[in-house]
């Protein structure tokens, strides 16, 4: 085989190799960047729930991420004042982690420099998922039947809260995101939104 026949094929070889590592680093990063995005908005959710409790008394308040028996779930603790909580201070611990994660993804709509980036676009689509499966579960499991605990939407109407307002409210506030979203053709977890 002639030299410049092999030189050629040797430079095809790691031309074709580079472009498809470089393709397989983008995909990695990317991928990294959206479970980061994932569990960021699952702290920025415990964390609202703890600057909550801390500014209502509580005490020792501790964040879990992932909590056990759930890898895509957050646990916040908290040791709880002795008088307890009023009901309206209940109501907002309740509801202060799902305002957080979706206060985080109005950031990311808000910013335009922010609607190119997988971890930006999962903190925002987390946020909406969420919305989703709070109201889903609250209507299709019972505290205290096979085990479960209840979620934020639960401890709402403990509290004294309505929950078909809260619920009504959180998915009137995704589907408005989600239209947003299509329209500033900012992608679903790398969808692009069609209505």
């Amino acid at each position: 085989m002639p030299a410049i026949l092999r030189r050629s094929l040797i430079t095809l070889l790691f031309a074709t190799l580079s472009s498809n590592v470089q393709a397989l680093e983008k995909d990695l990063t990317n991928a990294l960047q959206t479970v980061g995005g994932i569990y960021g908005s699952i702290w920025i959710h415990e964390a609202g729930h703890a600057l909550t409790l801390n500014a209502f008394g509580a005490t020792d308040i501790t964040i879990k991420v992932p909590r056990e028996g759930c890898r895509l779930c957050g646990e916040t603790l908290a040791k709880h004042p002795d008088e307890g909580y009023r009901p309206w201070q209940a109501q907002a611990i309740a509801g202060s982690g799902l305002f957080a994660a979706n206060l985080a993804g109005e950031f990311v709509i808000q910013r335009k420099s922010l609607h190119g980036s997988p971890f930006a676009q999962s903190v925002l689509g987390t946020s909406l998922v969420s919305n989703a499966i709070h109201v889903y579960m609250y209507y299709t499991r019972h505290v205290g039947v096979d085990g479960y605990r209840g979620n934020d939407i639960d401890a709402f109407e403990a509290g004294g809260g309505n929950p078909h307002v809260f619920s009504a409210a959180l998915v009137g506030y995704t589907v408005w995101t989600l239209q947003r979203m299509q329209k500033n053709e900012i992608p679903f977890f790398y969808v692009n939104l069609r209505f």
